[in-house]
């Protein structure tokens, strides 16, 4: 395991910290794709395993399979939703061009494998799921996600992830996204925290450590991704706080939490508003959120852990703990 790094190269934890000691942060704030989830990684083996299934069961040849795969990642990745038809017949249709119209009509078919193995590959290593776990017991966890609302929710609901998390905000919901500081200050407002309290982890310097650092959060820990060139390692810029090679070395910054003894914002009891997107599946989702947000009172009988779900449109959104994905 990699040593955890300071700005000035050496290895350390929180409590080496003079700028924001360790035992004055409460939330840890996570970015999605590629920090907990691997999303590329997953992408990049799905649409392998993909092109194999194209020669394998619909007897194409590998090259031209090749390049059809190829080409349904590009424009997937150039264009994850277009707001005027839901995401499943949007994909469809990109499989269908990827395709050509020799082999168009397999286009539903093969995206439905291509989905089946996508969140298969995605889904969080055992490592990720006791870390939050343990985590928690100690800290509140928000999730703060660039991208569209319904594409980053289906993530979220496949993948089952609000379970793991107090306080969920994807910026496809709002009007503004990382590194804007908005997006951090509304989710802090919804804890009860100042962004002093607060630790953001992520893989991107130009949206997750410059976003941290512009609403002056108190710990900015980046995660490279594999393929950064050694210059942008060796001088990130802006400076992360600190660098680690796997999500699983927080432990160590941090120092172990101890049991039942977690950190809890002090802000006011909100109402539990549930939007749309959140409640959206890969079958129903459009590019935009027009309807209103449905609104419940907090209930006073359950002591389960919540979610809440920021929105453009609310302070914030509870889950009631049968809504949050649990086995």
């Amino acid at each position: 395991m990699a040593s955890s790094l300071s700005k000035s190269g050496q290895s350390g934890s929180l409590s080496d910290r003079e700028r924001t000691p360790s035992s004055r942060i409460s939330t840890i704030l996570f970015d999605l794709d590629n920090t907990i989830i691997p999303t590329k990684k997953a992408d990049d083996i799905t649409i392998k395993k993909v092109s194999q299934k194209l020669t394998r069961e619909y007897e194409i040849p590998v090259q031209v399979a090749n390049d059809v795969s190829e080409a349904y990642l590009r424009r997937f990745r150039r264009c994850v939703e277009n707001p005027r038809m839901s995401i499943d017949d949007w994909r469809i249709l990109l499989w269908a061009k990827a395709l050509g119209e020799e082999y168009e009509e397999f286009a539903e078919e093969i995206y439905g494998k291509w989905k089946k193995l996508r969140y298969r590959n995605m889904i969080m290593s055992e490592e990720t799921v006791s870390l939050l776990r343990t985590l928690r017991k100690q800290y509140q966890l928000g999730l703060v996600t660039n991208g569209p609302s319904n594409s980053q929710w289906e993530k979220i609901k496949e993948l089952e992830l609000e379970q793991y998390f107090d306080c969920i905000a994807v910026s496809g919901d709002f009007t503004y996204e990382k590194p804007d500081p908005k997006i951090f200050q509304t989710i802090c407002a919804s804890l009860g925290v100042q962004p002093f309290e607060c630790l953001i982890v992520g893989d991107k310097l130009d949206t997750d450590i410059a976003g941290g650092c512009a609403a002056d959060l108190g710990i900015t820990v980046w995660i490279p991704l594999d393929d950064v060139e050694a210059e942008v390692l060796s001088h990130p810029n802006p400076q992360p706080d600190f660098i680690i090679k796997d999500i699983s070395e927080l432990l160590r910054l941090l120092g172990r939490p101890k049991k039942n003894e977690r950190a809890r914002g002090k802000g006011p009891v909100k109402p539990k508003v549930r939007t749309s997107s959140s409640g959206s599946n890969s079958g129903s989702g459009t590019g935009t959120n027009t309807s209103p947000p449905q609104v419940q009172l907090p209930s006073t009988s359950s002591t389960s852990q919540s979610t809440t779900t920021v929105s453009a449109s609310s302070t914030c959104t509870k889950l009631p703990a049968t809504e949050q994905g649990d086995s």
